[in-house]
């Protein structure tokens, strides 16, 4: 009885050691638990924030997923390689979180050439950040690099959110590039107008605001860009107060788990896409409230950018389209508007699990979102002749 009591002091004396390092450590020593964007890339192009990365194969031979799942890794790669997309107001490396939930590691083992577009870290300096910079400079820019790095005119597009709709905006913009072979959106808001929560304020205001626009001077992108930039900070805020309940429940899980290192980790590696957020460029969101928000351009098939127009009749591309069906921020019928503002003849909407978060790197999205996108990609892409050599 003595033993049992000695060892359950113990085991209690350990829990807590660990309990009170960890509530320490992950204030001290943060960077020590962010276990994102740590698959190896190269860099192959850069101009100013925006950069370009290359993602090397895996040097491993098996990949172990979170749910235990093991996956071989093919060594024989497909031609056309995958471009990944990133919204804007997040970092680009949501697309590489925990090794056992990285999208790029789960695409890389199942044979695919992987680039992303880093839209970097904006700032109050970066205010007059327009959709014309990201669509009409930076996206062709990006392609071009990528097109050289991999010898492969054809790409495929996945764009999480935001990236999603820069996707569209760049093939609307640019008719004669007829090499985009595959286009994947993930929860991206195509019918602003039917968007979670926003969509009925949208409504109501476009019709003064047209009315205002016809009969006065007053346009809303010759107001300073700088009024409407949104730091990380309120952008995180708002994000977290669509889901309130889920905050304070997770952080109670956390505090239950205190004593774990590994979910530790994993919660401080999840909770800093939604606590370490990048600003929004002001011109950008200036931009988005006047053309998708007010007036809903995009869902209505077409808007001017920069000197540009976006006929979004213009895409050709086979399209594969997710919806969440708990997304607080992307209804379903704001997603599915994409299958009618489109020419593609092969298309194909899914609805699946998840919130907004959830629908894209959620812990059944590897089930879902990741195995539909796979399949669909698979059956589109072409393989090499022969396999890879280890890196």
């Amino acid at each position: 009885m003595t033993t049992n009591k000695f060892e359950q002091a113990t085991r209690f004396a350990k829990t807590s050691a660990a309990f009170m390092k960890n509530a320490v450590q992950r204030r001290v020593n943060k960077q020590n638990y962010i276990l994102a964007d740590k698959t190896e890339n190269d860099v192959i192009f850069r101009d100013g924030i925006m950069s370009v990365k290359y993602y090397r194969p895996l040097s491993c031979d098996t990949l172990i997923l979170e749910s235990g799942q093991s996956l071989h890794v093919r060594r024989r790669r497909f031609a056309i390689p995958l471009v990944m997309v990133p919204p804007l107001g997040v970092f680009a490396w949501i697309f590489d979180l925990l090794a056992d939930r990285s999208l790029i590691r789960y695409f890389l083992a199942h044979g695919f050439e992987v680039y992303l577009i880093d839209w970097g870290k904006p700032t109050i300096e970066n205010a007059d950040l327009s959709l014309e910079n990201y669509a009409i400079d930076w996206f062709p820019k990006a392609l071009a690099a990528i097109r050289e790095h991999s010898g492969s005119d054809e790409v495929s597009l996945m764009g999480y959110c935001m990236g999603g709709l820069l996707a569209l905006m760049y093939l609307a913009s640019h008719p004669e590039d007829d090499k985009v072979t595959n286009l994947i959106t993930i929860a991206s808001p195509i019918d602003m107008h039917k968007a979670n929560p926003l969509g009925l304020v949208s409504q109501v205001l476009a019709m003064p605001a047209s009315l205002i626009r016809r009969k006065t001077t007053f346009r809303l992108d010759n107001l300073n860009a700088d009024g409407f930039h949104v730091d990380g900070k309120t952008l995180s805020w708002l994000f977290k107060m669509t889901n309130p309940l889920g905050v304070v429940s997770s952080y109670m899980e956390l505090i239950r788990n205190l004593a774990d290192d590994d979910y530790v980790a994993r919660y401080m590696t999840m909770n800093e896409w939604f606590t370490n957020m990048p600003d929004y460029p002001g011109a950008t969101v200036q931009d988005m409230m006047r053309k998708m928000g007010l007036y809903n351009r995009m869902a209505k098939g077409q808007f001017k950018i920069g000197e540009r127009l976006a006929d979004f009749k213009a895409i050709h591309s086979n399209l594969l389209a997710f919806a969440g069906d708990n997304d607080k921020i992307v209804s379903i019928a704001g997603a599915r508007a994409i299958m009618s503002i489109v020419s593609s003849t092969d298309k194909t909407f899914h609805i699946v699990p998840g919130g907004h978060a959830g629908v894209f790197t959620g812990s059944k999205a590897v089930h879902t979102t990741w195995s539909i996108a796979k399949d669909w990609l698979q059956l589109r892409s072409k393989p090499y002749p022969r396999p890879v050599k280890n890196p």
